[in-house]
């Protein structure tokens, strides 16, 4: 595989760029920009089945077996992850609820507060989408890091073959996608929670993601030998084939729209730019890029914010898009500090804490900042 289990995997910056990509796509559907193509549930899909791409290529060698002390370390690594910057823009998020009208029962809130805190909401057919609205995805992927560890077992272990493991995902993505679009109205308010909401159905791009790292950590070496010309043009055609099925995507149900549609392209995308050997990848490997990545998660999580107080509260009565790019150059400088200040700091110290209240010892991999630069925050 070319790594041994203690060596601290190459970082994938072209990914790292990508993902501040996927947060942009969030931002422009919040503002209504190309509305018809939904952007961010694109985005939204590309941001799961990255989790399962980055968590496999990250801790592949670590899960070959099931124990004890590496799932401590990996659930405390990736709780302190997510949470702290949730609880942080919650409590930003409060105020925001004394300035809108209270059309529900004061119960509601409570429940949504404390379904919300233990990042359960998205379990809930009613009442998920509440104070900081994007952290649904939250939810969905504290799931995903649950049974991360297990399916990435059983795929080892039960389908061996790499045939196989096609095989099974092709035929299981058929059948989800033949039988949403057969059995589920779009107008339902529950077919959206189950089709984009709920954590167990959205764990289909994350498995697909899983199952991409595998092919790439199983073909990279081999892969790698090909030319810088060859990968540029797989690169440019595999985007150009990301480009073809959203422009398609308008005119299929909403329902296939929710993620499921973009799966394999998704997965291939990924894939492809991991090898990091074409033009395209060199250039998303930019510092800069990287540096947005990097804060792609504290910028997916703060933004909402301040569309909330800014573009849907305040209403400035000033031109549209000037509007639109104030808060967007407000949500990069929000994210840049709440990266600094808060989601690297609180991580760090989050680990440290558990680590001794559980009896784990430190290690590098799981605490080091340098060690993690690569791992998405996927939403």
């Amino acid at each position: 595989m070319g790594m041994n289990q203690n060596a601290r995997p190459e970082q994938l910056d072209a990914l790292t760029s990508f993902r501040f990509i996927g947060a942009l796509l969030v931002f422009l559907f919040h503002v209504e920009i190309f509305s018809k193509y939904k952007l961010g549930y694109i985005g939204v899909s590309f941001f799961f089945t990255l989790s399962g791409f980055i968590l496999t290529y990250n801790y592949y060698k670590k899960m070959m077996t099931i124990d004890r002390l590496q799932l401590k370390k990996f659930y405390i690594a990736r709780f302190a992850k997510i949470y702290p910057i949730h609880v942080v823009t919650f409590i930003i998020a409060v105020p925001y609820y004394f300035f809108i009208p209270l059309n529900h029962h004061p119960l509601l809130y409570v429940f949504q507060a404390g379904t919300n805190l233990m990042l359960i909401h998205s379990f809930i057919p009613i009442g998920n989408i509440s104070f900081n609205g994007v952290s649904w995805s939250l939810s969905d992927e504290l799931f995903f890091y649950a049974i991360f560890p297990f399916i990435l077992y059983v795929i080892l272990k039960k389908l061996k073959s790499n045939f196989l493991k096609l095989a099974v995902a092709a035929l299981v993505w058929l059948a989800v996608v033949l039988g949403v679009y057969l059995m589920y109205p779009s107008s339902s308010n529950f077919s959206v929670w189950l089709l984009y909401y709920f954590p167990v159905t959205r764990a289909l791009e994350f498995i697909a993601g899983i199952m991409a790292a595998l092919f790439f950590l199983k073909y990279k070496d081999r892969m790698a030998r090909l030319t810088v010309w060859t990968f540029s043009l797989v690169e440019m055609a595999v985007l150009l084939a990301l480009g073809v099925v959203i422009l398609v995507a308008p005119e299929l149900t909403m329902n296939l729209r929710y993620g499921l549609i973009f799966i394999p392209c998704m997965a291939v995308v990924i894939t492809v730019f991991a090898f990091q050997k074409g033009w395209l990848s060199y250039l998303m490997s930019n510092k800069v890029l990287v540096y947005m990545g990097k804060i792609s998660f504290s910028f997916y999580m703060i933004h909402n914010l301040v569309l909330s107080y800014i573009y849907f509260l305040w209403k400035p009565d000033i031109d549209k898009w000037l509007l639109i790019m104030g808060c967007f150059f407000l949500s990069v400088l929000s994210s840049v500090l709440l990266y600094h200040l808060s989601e690297e700091p609180m991580r760090k110290g989050t680990i440290r804490f558990l680590n001794e209240r559980l009896g784990v010892q430190t290690s590098n991999v799981y605490a080091n900042k340098k060690g993690e630069a690569a791992e998405t925050k996927a939403v």
